[in-house]
């Protein structure tokens, strides 16, 4: 089994920005955000962006860090926020089960009001 990637439209990051975030501090998110993907080598900005939201959970100074560790290396944000469960299974039996959990934890996040 493969793990699934999640693809983001803009209009994902919009609602969860508005979702978790109340809207005196919106533009400042929006600010912190597109720090990510000044330079060459950072791939995939909106599913970093996504990750970012989901690790900082509505905290501005959680996303700051997540930000910062995405600057430096961006599948560290990736991997905890979309494959947490599997990359600290100890075993392929473990690895096959967090893949459903880590999806479905996910959607869930990117579904929830």
């Amino acid at each position: 089994m493969s793990q699934p990637v999640p693809i983001y439209r803009e209009a994902d990051l919009e609602r969860v920005v508005a979702r978790d975030y109340p809207a005196e501090l919106r533009e400042e998110v929006r600010e912190l955000l597109v720090r990510y993907g000044g330079e060459a080598w950072h791939r995939e900005l909106l599913r970093v962006r996504m990750a970012c939201l989901k690790i900082a959970d509505g905290d501005v100074p959680a996303l700051r860090t997540a930000v910062g560790i995405a600057c430096n290396d961006y599948r560290d944000v990736l991997c905890t926020a979309e494959y947490q469960r599997y990359a600290g299974a100890p075993d392929a039996a473990a690895r096959e089960r967090a893949i459903d959990r880590d999806w479905t934890e996910l959607q869930d996040w990117l579904e929830r009001e």
